[in-house]
């Protein structure tokens, strides 16, 4: 049985990531989030059979499950996209310890261990997905822990798609700008020129699947961001960090 899977399912990049992983003759699309309604509701809309997991992939337990499951129904995952993310914005002595703690646990360890249950279960030429960010590209004074989580996804992504090359297998990590989505929402003390440069999850989606047929190892929707990407490995980065 082929199937896609995605993390982070219940809103943003990951819920239009599902909705066009509808139209890819796959026979099943695995949703796991945390909001059970919002998971309901998505695989309700689903024309593909789907099935819905309210895990919290910071819980190690979660893992033993989707693997349980993955045994049980012999899947090949064709799509394994990580889209579970959190981010809160702010000088680090201002951030809480749960806030930190909650970036690192999301966004970092719960990414690679949910990437690292899935991998024997992927089919040669297989695709997957890491969501990360242009914010990675760079060190973020007032927003440093979260810049820094995405920095590590951008570097894990890179490493294991060299890893997966014998098997065909493509590692796309996904580095959008702001995106107008209700985690960036939820942002606060976020500066007025990023709020002006929101872009739609559908575009990030719509972009990061072609990205990931094409089996880019990089993907930014937006001119800026692929700016700042480009002078992220031509600047030295104490040069930059006087400008912002």
């Amino acid at each position: 049985m082929k199937i896609g899977i995605i993390s982070g399912a219940s809103s943003g990049i990951g819920y239009e990531i599902a909705k066009l992983l509808d139209e890819n003759k796959l026979d099943e699309i695995w949703l796991v989030a945390r909001n059970e309604e919002r998971l309901n509701e998505l695989s309700g809309a689903l024309k593909t059979r789907s099935r819905a997991f309210m895990l919290d992939l910071t819980n190690n337990e979660s893992f033993d499950i989707l693997k349980s499951e993955f045994e049980k129904e012999g899947v090949q995952i064709d799509y394994l996209v990580a889209s579970a993310g959190v981010g809160y914005a702010g000088e680090v002595i201002n951030n809480t310890n749960e806030q930190i703690a909650n970036m690192v646990d999301i966004n970092v360890r719960a990414l690679a261990l949910f990437t690292r249950c899935a991998l024997p279960y992927i089919c040669d030429g297989g695709k997957i997905i890491e969501i990360a960010s242009g914010a990675g590209f760079l060190p973020q004074p007032e927003f440093a822990v979260y810049a820094a989580t995405k920095a590590f996804v951008i570097s894990f992504s890179r490493a294991l798609n060299k890893e997966l090359k014998k098997r065909k297998i493509s590692v796309t990590a996904v580095c959008p700008g702001p995106v107008d989505t209700p985690f960036f929402s939820a942002l606060e003390n976020v500066k007025e020129y990023k709020k002006n440069h929101l872009v739609s999850p559908y575009k990030v989606a719509k972009g990061a699947i072609k990205a990931s047929k094409k089996r880019k190892s990089i993907y930014s929707p937006t001119f800026s961001i692929k700016l700042v990407h480009l002078i992220s490995k031509i600047l030295p980065t104490s040069l930059i960090l006087k400008f912002i």
